[in-house]
Formats: structure tokens, sequence, C-alpha cells
């Protein structure tokens, strides 16, 4: 039986990232601590047709490899057609991605489905109600990494955490609100699996912070 996470209290040190995830607007990018990273783009489709980034930017001749800039939709402007096509959405994989990159997160971990998690939802993202109810105070939660699915399902306005990790450090997931991309930090072991799985479009892209000149 899966149960969606639950609320964590306000005094939970947030596994030492609790002034770090309130400060940040759209969510939480690390500058170091973990042994690799890779972003796993969010989906487009045309039609029934699942396409790769880089199949629609051949349209006009270019390659991802060549953007500088963040990866946003503003990848893809002068490109003919993609308006006619599906994604990629901001600020949330789908939930066919989440759920190949919770399989590869629960393998690489010695607890499985058990590995502890927590996660916030970026201010920005967060519901008016929300913010009524509790003002300014940041909300977070914490559950079971194999509850991940049933936690993306329960929620009312479809918005997973736009920052979550492991509570013991191994890897965090970071899907900054303006983007249209989902950044992985981890193992060397953890990356090169995401890098190879054919089911989803990860690369190596700059960081955020490297993109912006910080």
């Amino acid at each position: 039986m899966t149960t969606p996470w639950g609320r964590a209290a306000e005094d939970d040190p947030l596994d030492g990232l609790r002034a770090a995830v309130t400060a940040a607007d759209c969510g939480y990018e690390p500058q170091g601590g973990y042994e690799d990273r890779c972003w796993i783009l969010h989906t487009v489709h045309d039609g029934p047709e699942r396409l790769r980034w880089d199949e629609v930017l051949s349209r006009a001749g270019r390659r991802l490899a060549d953007w500088p800039g963040t990866l946003s939709s503003l990848v893809f402007e002068g490109v003919e057609g993609t308006h006619d096509l599906e994604g990629p959405d901001p600020a949330e994989m789908d939930r066919a991605c989440l759920a190949r990159l919770v399989d590869h997160l629960v393998r690489s971990g010695p607890q499985g489905p058990d590995t502890a998690c927590a996660g916030v939802r970026a201010p920005v993202a967060t519901s008016h109600e929300e913010r009524m109810l509790h003002g300014e105070r940041l909300v977070a939660r914490r559950g079971r990494l194999g509850d991940a699915l049933a936690h993306h399902d329960a929620m009312p306005d479809g918005w997973f955490p736009a920052t979550w990790w492991a509570a013991d450090g191994s890897w965090l997931v970071l899907t900054d609100f303006d983007l249209n991309a989902t950044e992985v930090f981890g193992d060397a072991a953890l990356i090169a699996g995401l890098l190879a799985d054919p089911e989803l479009d990860a690369v190596r892209h700059p960081s955020i912070a490297e993109s912006l000149g910080g």
C-alpha cells in the first residue's frame, strides 16, 4: 500500500537544507556536494510520437549542445511548427518520466523504495490557499521514495515538489519553476544510468548557475 507524503514539522531542519530551500524561490540548485549531475528534458509530443529536443531543434538546423542558456521553452524560439507540439511542460516532468526517474533512484540505494525522502514546493508554485493558511512559512513533506508517485497523484493541482532529495544526502532532484527540464544530482552510477536510459531524454548541460554566469 502506498501513502502520499506527510507534512513535515515546521521546525524540521530538512536534513540541513531548510535555509537553502527557503531562500530558493524557484527551487534549490546545490553548488557542489554530489559526484555528478544531468538534466532530464521534459517530454515533447507530436501527436502520439514522442520527440527528443534535438529532433525538434533539427528542424531549424540547430542542436541543444549549442544552446548556452537555461533549459526553458526559449530553446525552441524560431523553430517552425513548435506551436503544434505538446510540451515540454514547465515546472514539472510528466508522470511517465517521474516514474522512470523514481525507478532509477530506487535502484541506486540500499534502502530501495524505503529510502526516506523530503521535498518542498517552490514558493512561486504554492497555491493561494496554502499561502493564506500557512502565511509565508515553508511547506515541506516527508515520505518513502516508493510513495513518490502516490504523492504525485494525490496533489490537487498537479505540482510535484520542486526540490526533493534523499534524507541521507545521496541524491537531489530539482525542477526549477521557470524551466522545462529537471536536474538530478547524485553519484556517477545513477547519472550514467539516466543518461543511458532510452525512455528518458537525459543530457549533460550547464547548470542554472553556470548558464546565468553565476
